[in-house]
This record gives structure tokens, C-alpha cells and sequence, in this order.
């Protein structure tokens, strides 16, 4: 018997952007059957874009959104989060679980022109599992990939995996010209995507030009599409109205004065991105669970979101947000605002006089705000919290190295919720500072994974949640709301759940 992939109920996605109030400028956006001139460069303002270009090197999760401009991926996902076909047109899961076909396309080359087939498929796949390779650890339950035909491949799976395929729609499924695999490729990328990287600033601006030969030439709205990196919400605010840019990364500062605009069109939604504070469970006084509860009885989350997120965010409880299949409703108020309780906490183990600690905090405005707002909170529990705002590009670096013992960060939402559990809370993941786990967390995620139905999977993943936030290994605080702002000539623009994809993407002529 074949068994496809479940798919998240596209209302998912509409139940989170229906939660954030989405809403456009006055103009709206450009007519949708728009002629668009592919002549016209898409100018965009992002606040990162990646540490290497290198999709299976790279330590960070977040590079992926712009890397996936360049790198095809075997499976896509849709704007709910959905896997969608990619450079593998189909697929199937045999009876026991273990072995996953992949049907390929035909007649894809990458950027050098090497032929993409199953052998490319298998050597990129034991590339991302080499040791030094941040994506090995996601796929771990890879026995092996056999090749049946340059068009078919069989992953053989050592238990089932039913993380799987939205992981393959991430980092570990980017595909890399075998030919290239000697290069650079944390500078110079070679890939089978949409665009390729003409020229760079590395961590400014990246000029990528469309691949003339790629499969779906539908997907590729402008010639050139233009990637810069600019950090403070109100510069691409102002960049987009000035018309230094036509498409900019939403920010909560800026979605009011954008949507008081006429010629700008906001496109927000909430996702799976999350602004929260990590522990690092080695240093201060974070080995104690109470000391971990008392952090989250002290804050008041809805206090922080009207504070420094201009109420354009949702409350976290847990690592995914209400509406999203893993979402456990049973987490919505386990740590209510009660700095009491949190007093209480501190004094059960020694430390009614309370405690110190130094957090590394990304800085920006908006996060530093929260920090102080969150300091503030602290306080009235007797915790003393001294801020450090690390740069954008050295703090997750910083933090796992040892640095600070805690931080306050952005997360982003990965393809499958295994992924991002996998890069923060696994004891050997370098995403995690503290190099351990709760008790049952990989029982838990393991027994998740081993399932291939949506709904029945979701009912696992909300148990490591559970395990995790029982822990209180991390405080979340808000999921906030992404997409983008665009002129209202921008055409096709619409934002995912999971990493904007730009898809048809273009200017109207």
C-alpha cells in the first residue's frame, strides 16, 4: 500500500493571519493578473540574509530563507506550510515506514551546468550528513539512499520518520552541484534554484540574477532581485517609501505608519517566528527548575507585546503558536504573570534575596525594549537582569560558545516542528548552550517522528512541548507577525507560514 504525506489543513494559515489583523494601504496591491516585466528589479530589505551560503555547513537555521533563492530544494512548501512538489515531483512512504520513494523531475541542471538526478540526490544527502555538517542531525534516521534511475531514489530509514519530508523542504533537502562540492560554497553557491549570486557584500547586499534554465520559469517574477540586509525597521520603512526599495520585511514598529500609506501595501500574518529568552542551563542560578519558573511567573507577556511590539504579536506559551497543528492548548496558561509565585520560587531554593544574571539580547530597538521591559518584570521578583545587545550576526555564535547566560533572540520557524525542537533543546545540537535535555524529550520527539499522519503526529509533538515547558527550559514571549510591506506595482507577493518564498514575485509593468 502507498501512503502520501498528510497535509496541515491550509486553515491553519488562515487562522493565524486572521489572528494578527493583516491588513493593506490604502491603494491595495497592484491587480494579481498584472502583466509583470521581468525587467524590473525586485528590491528587498530583509534583516538577514545568511552566515554561509553553504546549505549543509551553515550552523544557522535562518539562513535558509534567503538560500533557498539559490539552492532548489527536493520538496517545496505552500504558503500553510504544506508540502508541495519541488525538484521531486512525488512520493511515497512503503507499509512499514522506513523507505520513502522520491519521483524526480527530468531534465533539471543546476547553476554549472551538471545534470540534477539520483545520484546528485545521494551524494548531496551524504554530504549534509557528514560530521561537520549542521544538518546531519536532522537526518539521523537516514540509513541510506539508494538509486533506482536517474529519476527515482529510496531513502531507507532506520525507524520511521514522518519528519521527514518537511525536512526535506529545509536546509538538508537543499541541492548542491556535486561538481562544486570542492569549492567555496560558503561564498560562492552552486545551485539549482531560481537565481544565482552575481554579486555580494557579504552581509550587506547580494545581487542574484535569474537561471535562464530553470525548471519553473513561472516562479521567477524579476530578472534580478536584489537582497539587502538592513537591520533598522524605520530605514526600510523609509527605503521603501523613498523608492530605494519596493518590497521590505515587516516589522511590528513599522506596520501602522505603512498601512497609513497609499502606495504601500502590508502583507503580515502571524508565523512560526518567535521572539524568546534562552536559558543557558549551565550558568547562573539556571539549573534550578524553580529558578527557570520563577523567570516565567515574572513576566507579563501581554505587558511586553503592547510594550515594544505595538500589539502586533501573540502571546507564547510554548514553541509553536495557537492555530499550528503542534499547538497544546493544555500550555496556554501554565505560567501566569504572578511574580509571587515567583518570590515563592526563588525562596524554596536559597535564593529569597534573588539572583543575578546577564543576558546577551539581539540589538536591535524593538528587542531591547522587550529586554527592558522584561528587566523591569525581573525586578519585582527580586531577579536583577543586566542587558548586553550583541550584533545580529555574532549573538547566536556568542551564546553557544558560553557566552552570557541567557539570551534573547528571534527564532525562526523551521519546515517541520522536529526541526527547530532538534536545534534547540537536543543535547547535541549547537543551538543548545546547555548540552542537555529534560527527561523524555527524545523518547517524546522519537515517538512523534515515528508517525506520518498530521493529526495523530500533532497529538505527540504537543507532548514535547509539555515535557519541555514543564522544564521550563526557555521562556517564549511572543510569536510575531512577518511578511512583508510592498509598493503597490509589486505583484504576486503573499506571505508563508514557514520563510517568505517570493514565487512569482515581480513589478507590474
Amino acid at each position: 500500500m502507498k501512503r502520501g504525506i498528510a497535509r496541515i489543513a491550509g486553515a491553519v494559515a488562515l487562522v493565524l493571519m486572521a489572528a494578527c489583523g493583516a491588513g493593506n494601504g490604502g491603494n491595495g496591491p497592484a491587480d494579481p493578473n498584472a502583466e509583470i516585466d521581468p525587467a524590473q528589479p525586485i528590491v528587498y530589505q530583509n534583516s538577514w540574509a545568511a552566515s554561509s551560503l553553504d546549505p549543509h555547513k551553515t550552523r544557522l537555521g535562518a539562513d535558509g530563507l534567503f538560500l533557498a533563492m539559490i539552492y532548489d530544494r527536493l520538496v517545496h512548501r505552500d504558503t500553510a506550510g504544506d508540502p508541495i512538489p519541488g525538484l521531486a515531483e512525488s512520493w511515497e512512504v512503503d507499509d512499514a515506514g522506513t523507505a520513502v520513494t522520491f519521483h524526480l523531475r527530468e531534465g533539471v541542471t543546476f547553476h554549472d551546468g551538471a545534470t540534477f538526478d539520483a545520484e546528485a540526490v545521494k551524494l548531496n544527502i551524504a554530504r549534509a550528513m557528514e560530521p561537520d555538517s549542521g544538518t546531519a542531525p536532522l537526518l539521523e534516521t537516514v540509513e541510506s539512499v539508494e538509486v533506482i534511475d536517474p529519476q527515482t531514489v529510496v531513502f531507507h530509514l532506520e525507524i520511521p520518520d514522518g519528519s521527514l519530508i518537511l525536512t526535506l523542504s529545509d536546509l538538508p533537502g537543499m541541492m548542491v552541484s556535486p561538481q562544486a562540492f570542492g569549492e567555496d560554497l560558503a561564498t560562492k553557491p552552486v545551485g539549482a534554484g531560481r537565481y544565482t549570486l552575481a554579486e555580494s557584500d557579504a552581509g550587506a547586499r547580494y545581487l542574484l540574477e535569474a537561471y535562464p534554465a530553470y525548471w519553473d520559469p513561472e516562479s521567477v517574477g524579476a530578472d534580478t532581485f536584489e537582497w539587502q540586509v538592513v537591520a533598522d525597521p524605520q530605514t526600510r520603512l523609509n527605503a521603501i517609501s523613498s523608492g530605494d526599495a519596493n518590497l521590505i520585511q515587516v516589522s511590528t514598529t513599522i506596520v501602522a505608519p505603512a498601512r497609513a500609506r497609499n502606495d504601500l501595501v502590508v502583507s503580515a500574518q502571524n508565523t512560526l517566528n518567535s521572539h524568546t529568552l534562552n536559558f543557558n542551563r549551565t550558568k547562573s542560578e539556571f539549573d534550578k527548575l524553580e529558578v527557570r519558573q520563577a523567570v516565567l511567573y515574572a513576566m507579563n507577556r501581554e505587558e511586553i507585546i503592547a510594550g515594544a511590539l505595538d500589539n502586533e504579536a501573540a502571546v507564547a506559551s510554548q514553541p509553536f503558536p495557537k492555530g499550528y497543528f503542534a499547538h497544546n492548548a493544555e500550555l496556554e496558561n501554565l505560567y501566569p504573570h504572578d511574580p509571587q509565585k515567583a518570590k515563592d520560587l526563588l525562596a524554596s531554593v536559597g535564593l529569597a534575596d534573588g539572583f543575578s544574571f546577564e543576558v546577551l539580547v539581539l540589538n536591535v530597538a524593538q528587542m531591547v525594549r522587550e529586554a527592558e521591559i522584561i528587566k523591569a518584570q525581573l525586578a519585582e521578583a527580586g531577579i536583577d537582569m543586566t542587558i548586553t545587545p550583541v550584533a545580529l550576526a555574532d549573538l547566536s555564535a556568542a551564546f553557544n560558545r558560553g557566552e552570557g547566560d541567557a539570551a534573547m533572540n528571534a527564532w525562526a520557524g523551521r519546515g517541520d516542528p522536529s526541526l527547530l525542537l532538534k536545534q534547540y533543546f537536543d543535547a547535541e545540537a549547537p543551538g543548545n548552550p546547555s548540552k542537555s535535555s529534560p527527561d523524555g524529550f527524545d523518547e517524546a520527539l522519537t515517538a512523534a517522528n515515528s508517525v506520518y499522519e498530521t493529526g495523530e503526529r500533532g497529538t505527540l509533538l504537543q507532548e514535547v512541548s509539555r515535557i519541555l515547558m514543564e522544564d521550563a527550559v526557555y521562556a517564549p514571549i511572543a510569536f510575531f507577525h512577518q511578511g512583508g510591506i510592498a509598493s503597490n506595482t509589486v505583484v504576486g507577493y503573499e506571505p508563508y507560514l514557514v520563510g517568505d518564498e517570493f514565487r512569482g514575485v515581480g513589478v507590474a509593468k
